[in-house]
């Protein structure tokens, strides 16, 4: 996988695009993630949702942009180890102030307002550029209902994007059955939605793939695509006729 080493960019056009880091995808959106967006990654496990996440802020890391990857579901160490072995090594990145992981403790509603607060005095003090959150699945479990998780995501989020235009991912869990994602408000407060899939093909064969079903304001990809995991991360194998959304 390509690694971009770009200068970083000082102020943002409208149409300002930010890198995924994922090789063959910006082609399939009109060359990124519209700036200061909310994108929602949902799928189920071990679809390739946190290494799409993870080469996000490596390459904003290596482009000079701040970023910060907020965990529920794993630790430091066990993330920086099986990150490096996809070829990506945060440490040099965290040395140099432009990758930030904090590690949050289990949550209920009672410290989600704390847990909020924290995550917002981070992204202000480094002036994050990429922000990824794994996972808003396991923290809306700790709110009684879905109005509940709407209101506080839409307030919080608010401030997150609006004090540093950081663009967004929110990695969420889709069980098999469900026809929404995740808790069943994400789709509808992110601008972009993708999701990630397994098919199976022939016998134990399995193929992986990704989906954009929704980024407001830009020329998209429609249908499957197949992708596939490496010892360098996650690719784009077969791109098909760009859509629009």
């Amino acid at each position: 996988m390509t690694r971009a080493r770009l200068q970083p960019v000082a102020t943002r056009a409208v149409d300002e695009r930010i890198p995924t880091g994922t090789a063959g995808f910006d082609e399939l959106l009109e060359g990124g993630f519209p700036a200061g967006s909310l994108v929602t990654i949902s799928g189920r496990p071990g679809t390739g949702k946190t290494i799409f996440g993870s080469q996000f802020l490596y390459q904003g890391g290596h482009m000079g942009q701040a970023g910060m990857y907020v965990s529920m579901l794993e630790s430091r160490k066990a993330y920086l180890r099986n990150k490096t072995r996809l070829g990506m090594d945060f440490e040099p990145l965290e040395r140099k102030g432009v990758f930030r992981f904090l590690e949050m403790p289990t949550l209920t509603a009672e410290g989600l307002p704390a847990v909020w607060e924290e995550i917002v005095t981070n992204v202000e003090e480094q002036g994050n550029v990429r922000l990824v959150i794994d996972s808003f699945t396991a923290m809306a479990q700790a709110f009684k209902g879905q109005s509940d998780v709407r209101a506080f995501t839409h307030t919080l989020l608010s401030r997150i994007i609006g004090s540093t235009g950081s663009t967004t991912l929110m990695i969420t869990e889709s069980p098999p059955g469900l026809q929404h994602i995740g808790v069943g408000v994400e789709e509808f407060i992110a601008d972009g939605v993708i999701h990630f899939n397994i098919v199976p093909v022939a016998g134990d064969a399995r193929v992986r793939y990704v989906e954009i079903l929704k980024m407001r304001g830009t020329n998209h990809q429609m249908g499957p695509i197949p992708i596939e995991i490496t010892s360098e991360g996650l690719e784009v194998r077969h791109p098909h006729i760009r859509g629009r959304e």
